[in-house]
């Protein structure tokens, strides 16, 4: 059975959408992912100490930008250009937080772009809250991780990149920061400074997958194809990511948040990199991108539920 969403696009039925429910659970990996999460929450559960907070604070956003400018931004869209040992340490500083392979990510995301909100979309709020936000991790169909391999022929190129392929080696500069904190800080320290801002930058991104294409929550500047959508809070705490509709509307552009109120730490770091000539080419805003649709009151609003919401199986 075929039905119309809002937009006027045609969706395949309920049963259909959940296609990807039906995949066997991939136990490893829901292991780890919700054992790392846990270790988080058994940090937030030990005493804080005032020692810990520049090295939490430093794990975070180097953890957090590395995902949104490496990943997301370079690896992925190539909106802009930087030398080779910038990248290596960007990706390795997505790899100390174990944001995912980098030749998975790609590929996941930019198959994700290619059929946002359909019933093909991997981690689309289509397939329900719990799918979209973390469950897409470790029921991936059979032959997924080769269709994202495909769309990331580009990113295997890269030597680093292919030898993190292999979680064996993935791991490593994770472990090694590990081990460094448990000597300096101890077992509470260890959870504090690194699983903590792992537990916040995890759910963060995620949150661009579920929430930001629900349209309960945000607003939208563009008329985009899918459901995408804007959220402040996702977008501050998210380092610009949580402006996806901004995004969706045109990909390539390094900077998500457009608005002179729509903070995006990640277009500011870019253009500092670009100022201090350690990145170029950069694909910046058009006028017509940068044209207002709502207002900052308007925007803020809609953080926490829409004035038309719909149903989300």
């Amino acid at each position: 059975m075929i039905y119309l969403r809002p937009d006027g696009c045609s969706v395949l039925s309920l049963d259909h959408r959940r296609m990807f429910k039906h995949e066997r659970v991939h136990l490893f990996v829901f292991i780890v992912l919700v054992g790392l999460q846990v270790l988080g929450v058994v940090g937030l559960l030990h005493r804080f100490e005032l020692s810990y907070l520049p090295v939490m604070l430093a794990i975070f956003f180097s953890g957090g930008i590395s995902t949104t400018l490496y990943l997301h931004r370079y690896l992925t869209h190539r909106g802009f250009e930087m030398p080779e040992w910038l990248k290596f340490i960007f990706a390795s500083g997505s790899a100390i937080v174990l944001a995912g392979d980098p030749v998975m990510w790609v590929g996941d995301h930019r198959y994700h772009h290619l059929k946002s909100d359909t019933d093909e979309d991997i981690h689309s709020p289509v397939h329900g809250f719990p799918y979209a936000h973390m469950m897409w991790l470790v029921r991936k169909p059979a032959g997924f991780r080769e269709r994202s391999k495909r769309y990331a022929a580009d990113v295997r190129q890269i030597w680093y990149c292919r030898l993190w392929e292999n979680s064996a080696l993935y791991v490593l500069p994770h472990l090694f920061v590990a081990t460094a904190l448990f000597l300096s800080f101890g077992f509470s320290g260890m959870l504090w400074c690194l699983y903590v801002p792992m537990l916040v930058n995890y759910n963060v991104t995620w949150a661009v997958n579920s929430i930001c294409h629900m349209s309960q929550f945000g607003y939208r500047s563009f008329d985009t194809s899918d459901q995408s959508r804007n959220n402040y809070l996702i977008g501050v705490i998210g380092l610009g990511e949580g402006f996806h509709n901004n995004h969706h509307n045109q990909p390539r552009c390094a900077a998500h948040g457009l608005r002179w109120w729509e903070f995006d730490g990640t277009r500011y770091v870019i253009w500092l990199l670009e100022k201090c000539g350690l990145a170029w080419d950069v694909v910046w805003p058009t006028s017509e991108t940068e044209e207002p649709e709502v207002s900052p009151s308007e925007a803020a609003a809609a953080v926490v539920i829409s004035s038309q919401p719909e149903t989300v199986a």
